[in-house]
């Protein structure tokens, strides 16, 4: 009788479990396999960081209809980011068009959607900020650091390596330098941190 109970209470521990939430459907379908520019906002690891949550804010470089770029002339105000950029003159280059403001030279480029993307003489883009989202990284999650401008190939790295630089400003995540891929279950496969001329 005594090693029944003893046998019960070893089954009873080794069949211990741990029941986590389902990811939830439509988070699935917006991440499932997709790649997209973002910052990264906070991460947190368990204690042995073999575990990690992150937090994004996911964002899109904004893009302008070519019929209203094409339509635009000197007189005219063109929306970047937050601010208004009244144009006083524009040309029309190979790329795009060159926009020049009372004190900045803003670029025009057509992207492969046959839209513009703008771009300022200092390289600045302007990002639209889409949503925020948390996810778990996969067990397959690499870190590949394309900081280095003279380097060939990224630099493959680990979680840890991540956690550790982003925690010692290291690496400061913004949309215009990190790109990040989720598998088809939802959860971050691969984050990229590419080089800027500010970073």
């Amino acid at each position: 009788m005594f090693l029944t109970g003893i046998l019960l209470l070893l089954a009873g521990t080794s069949s211990a479990q741990t029941a986590k939430p389902v990811m939830p459907e439509i988070l699935h379908d917006l991440l499932a396999g997709k790649t997209f520019r973002a910052r990264m906002e906070d991460c947190f690891p368990d204690d042995d960081m073999n575990s990690v949550r992150f937090s994004f804010m996911i964002c899109e470089q904004e893009s302008y209809r070519a019929e209203d770029v094409e339509s635009l002339t000197a007189g005219d105000t063109i929306v970047l980011g937050k601010e208004h950029f009244v144009i006083k003159a524009m040309e029309q280059d190979e790329t795009g068009y060159i926009l020049t403001g009372e004190n900045d030279t803003v670029y025009l480029i057509k992207n492969d959607r046959e839209m513009y993307n703008a771009l300022t003489d200092t390289e600045n883009r302007f990002y639209k900020a889409l949503f925020s989202v948390e996810t778990v990284a996969a067990p397959a999650f690499r870190f590949f650091d394309y900081s280095d401008p003279e380097a060939e190939k990224p630099t493959e790295l680990t979680i840890k390596d991540l956690l550790e630089r982003y925690r010692n400003d290291i690496i400061v995540s913004t949309e215009e330098n990190t790109v990040i891929s989720f598998d088809n279950d939802g959860n971050l496969i691969r984050l990229e941190y590419h080089y800027t001329p500010w970073n």
